[in-house]
């Protein structure tokens, strides 16, 4: 406990460094949770997470499933939610179904298997636009929350995956069922050489199996093998520990593939819940549940899906049982005697009831919202292709069936904003907010899109849509304000900031150009603005300053070898020249027509009878 303890107190330091760091644009280093992965394996990110967890398993492979029980911080909560518990009077047994431990492996291949599947024998038929990336290494970032849920999600995923999967699915619940990780960990501990062995001291008093909270019955095991090969096994030791006789101990031995039984001793055998049948049905249940919760409102993450999966099946399995069966309990509750429903049972029914009914109102939410983008499919392509200039979208858009696909998202929204679900999806509301731009009601998609701004994260793109409305909206000194404003905040944002330089670009506007831009562009920008108002010795060291960080920039040398030329410093201007000629072959084909046409009006200006040396 002091040890999981210590790894929280880290996981909180992580944060605070990150969080005090903010205002002085520190880095940190990026979030060491496994999940992390998956930028690894679907973009090519070597992350501080990636390189955890390939020690993790590596690890593994040696010591055995060492970590689930030493160092990871959901297993804090569910064990202080057991002690709770059991100061309660409550021992949670575990639940135990055949299909339902495959959820874990099933989990981690479609997490970090089927990315590279997809990308390597899927993406070349169905998508042969999109590139591997390559490998690259970010192991700092400068936020650190970028992947992590909201307060809100953290607090439901901590009380379901630590407090509610105890209680209902045994100790460490949300590991056997739930934790995609635990699908990697559990073969790999196959193969460690170090597990609880077991001496000739052993008298069979299943002390053991009562102290662990891996649901490990370690007495069998012993006694079949002479150690523990369940691969459930954390390494907790607690069994050591409450052994009277002091038998086991961990030990260094060969893998446990093949491990043959003691002399006289019989192969321990798993005793289930449920039938094989029943376990069909589960199964279906539960893999339904996950569907229908993943991503549901654009909210829940894919490990609280699963782990909310998990105990909807329970519940509707108990449900079933307190239904069909004379009798029927739940911990020290009577759920059902002698046939008649207790207080209890009916309180349990109505709990099963509503679980059932918001697994299916989410159903219902996704279904919605899939007949919304069935009837925006391929309105998308009609907003966002090119067009000459003036001419309108509205006449190219299926203006009534952008209506009927708002109308579905409005469908798909919140109870309270005149739909069926639970909350409204952002991810619905930005849709509704483009189809609603596409027909000219730009007001409104501006008011939804800042709805989506006050409940989700900051994100960049949703800001860049948001800088395109407040471009045909306002005047172009508010625009400017409102991007200027969010990338003080937010100073990364290259994208956005990139098109609002750009627009003032078009504009004519050197100085906002100059404002919005990072060093060393701003020098340029400002160069060309002093150039722009005849300021010629006030450009000259600002295009030499920005040309110091920036010499590949060959229209910038030609533009300070024309200054130079203009006051009278020929010799300076014909160095600049040759600069520019230098850096042409680095320039893409469109840059370097650029750049020839400026320097045969150079050469024109210069009146040079021969090629510059």
């Amino acid at each position: 406990m002091w040890v999981l303890i210590a790894v929280q107190a880290l996981l909180i330091l992580h944060v605070l460094v990150w969080w005090i760091g903010i205002p002085y644009g520190w880095k940190t280093i990026s979030p060491i949770e496994p999940s992390e992965s998956i930028q690894t394996v679907s973009e090519g990110i070597i992350n501080a997470g990636a390189i955890f967890f390939a020690i993790v398993l590596l690890s593994t492979a040696i010591l055995g499933r060492w970590f689930c029980g030493w160092g990871c911080h959901v297993l804090l909560l569910q064990d202080w939610c057991l002690r709770l518990l059991r100061r309660a009077g409550i021992r949670p047994r575990a639940f135990r179904s055949r299909l339902l431990f495959v959820a874990p492996l099933a989990l981690a291949l479609y997490m970090f298997v089927w990315p590279v599947v997809y990308r390597l024998a899927v993406a070349p038929f169905t998508r042969p636009d999109v590139h591997w990336p390559g490998f690259r290494v970010e192991v700092l970032t400068s936020n650190l929350w970028a992947t992590m849920p909201g307060i809100g999600v953290g607090v439901v995923f901590l009380f379901l995956c630590g407090f509610v999967t105890v209680y209902v699915l045994g100790a460490k619940g949300f590991c056997t069922y739930a934790c995609p990780y635990g699908g990697f960990f559990a073969p790999l501990d196959r193969l460690s050489l170090r597990r609880i062995h077991v001496d000739d001291s052993c008298k069979g008093c299943a002390h053991c199996t009562a102290a662990c909270t891996s649901n490990v019955r370690v007495h069998e095991q012993v006694a079949a093998y002479g150690k523990v090969i369940d691969t459930g096994c954390m390494k907790t030791t607690d069994c050591i520990e409450a052994c009277p006789n002091d038998a086991l101990s961990m030990q260094w031995g060969p893998p446990a593939l093949g491990v043959p039984l003691r002399a006289g001793a019989t192969r321990p055998t798993r005793k289930w819940d449920i039938g094989l049948a029943g376990d069909l049905v589960l199964g279906a249940v539960m893999l339904f549940s996950f569907l229908v919760w993943r991503g549901a409102y654009g909210l829940v993450p894919m490990l609280l899906s699963l782990g909310a999966a998990a105990i909807v099946t329970w519940t509707v399995w108990k449900a079933f049982r307190v239904l069909r069966d004379s009798n029927a309990s739940l911990h020290k509750s009577g759920l059902k005697r002698s046939g008649r429903l207790t207080r209890s049972g009916v309180i349990f029914l109505c709990i099963a009831a509503l679980a059932a009914l918001l697994t299916v109102q989410a159903a219902a939410s996704k279904y919605i919202s899939f007949q919304a983008q069935k009837w925006s499919l391929g309105l998308e392509q009609q907003i966002t292709a090119p067009r000459r200039p003036g001419e309108q979208i509205i006449g190219a858009l299926d203006v009534s069936k952008a209506r009927q696909a708002i109308k579905w998202y409005r469908r798909a929204n919140a109870i309270g904003d005149g739909g069926l679900s639970l909350a409204s999806d952002p991810n619905n509301l930005r849709s509704m907010a483009r189809l609603h731009a596409a027909i000219g009601e730009v007001a409104t998609a501006a008011e939804l899109l800042e709805e989506v701004a006050d409940r989700a994260r900051p994100n960049q793109s949703l800001a860049v849509e948001q800088f395109m409305l407040e471009v045909s909206m306002h005047s172009p000194q508010a625009t400017f304000n409102w991007a200027s404003s969010r990338l003080d905040e937010h100073a990364e944002w290259s994208t956005l900031r990139a098109a609002a330089v750009q627009w003032s670009l078009s504009l004519g506007e050197l100085a906002a150009a100059s404002q919005l831009s990072l060093a060393p562009d701003s020098l340029k920008y400002t160069a060309l603005a002093a150039l722009q108002r005849g300021q010629l010795n006030a450009a000259i060291p600002l295009l030499q300053a920005y040309l110091e960080a920036a010499p590949g920039d060959g229209l910038a040398w030609v533009t300070l070898a024309q200054v130079m030329l203009a006051v009278g410093d020929t010799e300076q201007a014909d160095i600049a020249a040759i600069r520019a000629e230098e850096a042409r072959s680095d320039m893409r084909p469109e840059a370097q027509a650029d750049l020839d046409r400026e320097l045969a009006a150079f050469q024109a200006q210069r009146g040079a009878a021969q090629p510059l040396r």
